[in-house]
C-alpha cells in the first residue's frame, strides 16, 4: 500500500505548502495552507503516502472532493498508483462520487484527474475569485 490515512496535519501541510505543490492547490492570497482542523473533521479522510497523497472533503452524504497533493518526485507511475489506491479507498468506505474543481489553467491537473476515470461535467464554479471547471466520478 503507498497510502494511509493520517489523523495528524504535519506530512499534508509540509506536501500542500511546498513550492512544487502549492500553486496548484488554490490562491496564493491564502497563505500558508493548514489542514489541523479539516482533519480532525473525522468525515474528511487524508490519504498520505511517500510522495505526497490526497484529501477528500466530505460534501454531502457518500460524496467527496478531491484535493491531490503530490511532489515532483511522485509524478507519474507513483501518482497513477497512489490515485487508484485513493479510489479504492473512497469505495470501500462507502463514498459514491469523487467530484473536483480544477483550474482551466492546470491541464495537467485535468489530464490526471481524466485518466484516473472523472469526467469533466460542463459546469463552471467561481471561488475566491478564479474559474474551475467541474469533474466527477461515480463509484
Amino acid at each position: 500500500m503507498l497510502l494511509t490515512r493520517v489523523f495528524d496535519a504535519d506530512a499534508a501541510n509540509w506536501v500542500a505548502n511546498h513550492p512544487d505543490v502549492r500553486p496548484f492547490v488554490g490562491p496564493a492570497e491564502l497563505g500558508e495552507l493548514n489542514f489541523e482542523e479539516v482533519i480532525a473533521e473525522r468525515q474528511n479522510w487524508f490519504l498520505m503516502g511517500e510522495h505526497g497523497g490526497f484529501a477528500l472533503a466530505w460534501s454531502a452524504p457518500g460524496v467527496y472532493e478531491v484535493h491531490v497533493f503530490i511532489l515532483p518526485e511522485g509524478r507519474g507511475k507513483w501518482a497513477a498508483q497512489a490515485r487508484q489506491e485513493m479510489v479504492d479507498y473512497a469505495k470501500a468506505h462507502g463514498a459514491t462520487m469523487l467530484w473536483a474543481r480544477i483550474s482551466p489553467a492546470s491541464r495537467v491537473v485535468a489530464y490526471f484527474a481524466r485518466r484516473g476515470g472523472m469526467q469533466p461535467t460542463g459546469e463552471m464554479i467561481y471561488t475566491f475569485g478564479s474559474p474551475y471547471d467541474l469533474y466527477k466520478m461515480e463509484l
